[in-house]
């Protein structure tokens, strides 16, 4: 039971990861860009920033972001190995990855707090840095809305084209937080 309940564990934490992923994974420096572009449009309109706010927020929270991310991948590829070779993996070497895991959670704990409640305190009054929080959470949302939307328009084309439409596996429609635990 102890391997089946670790191997959920990862499956969950890997698939939620991943639908926050999914914009940064794979993409050209184009892709990349466009969607950095997207947020800082995004996150500027909903903050209701000013131009010096802006000027002073972005370097932040480009950095804040990036850091993030690698704590975010690190983890990611910790539970991925540790999916794909829990057969041969001991007990020990187990909780030393699951060790690993939690010691970069509280990596992205600690970072959080240096940037919401010292470095974007310093930038953004308080008002805003509180608001972030749910502009992060919308624009997510938000991304996975263009996903379902892609999705649901290749289905559609395919259907069109004379492909089969099975409903028989999720699509990118079926990508959400809620849906995946």
């Amino acid at each position: 039971m102890n391997k089946t309940f670790t191997r959920t564990i990862a499956i969950t934490v890997f698939l939620v990861f991943s639908t926050c992923m999914v914009p940064l994974v794979a993409q050209s420096e184009e892709q990349k860009e466009k969607f950095k572009k997207e947020r800082e449009t995004y996150f500027t309109e909903r903050l209701e920033l000013t131009e010096s706010e802006s000027e002073a927020f972005w370097p932040l929270y480009n950095d804040f972001y990036n850091r993030k991310m690698k704590l975010v991948e690190d983890e990611r590829n910790s539970f991925s190995y540790a999916h794909k070779n829990a057969e041969n993996l001991s007990d020990e070497e187990i909780t030393e990855t699951l060790d690993k895991i939690r010691k970069l959670k509280e990596q992205q704990l600690t970072l959080e707090t240096e940037y919401y409640q010292v470095k974007f305190m310093k930038v953004l009054p308080p008002k805003k840095v509180l608001k972030l929080y749910k502009v992060e959470w919308d624009f997510r949302r938000h991304l996975l809305r263009q996903l379902r939307n892609q999705g649901e328009e290749k289905d559609n084309r395919g259907r069109r084209d004379g492909g089969g439409g099975s409903n028989d596996h999720p699509g990118p429609q079926d990508l959400s937080p809620t849906s995946m635990l």
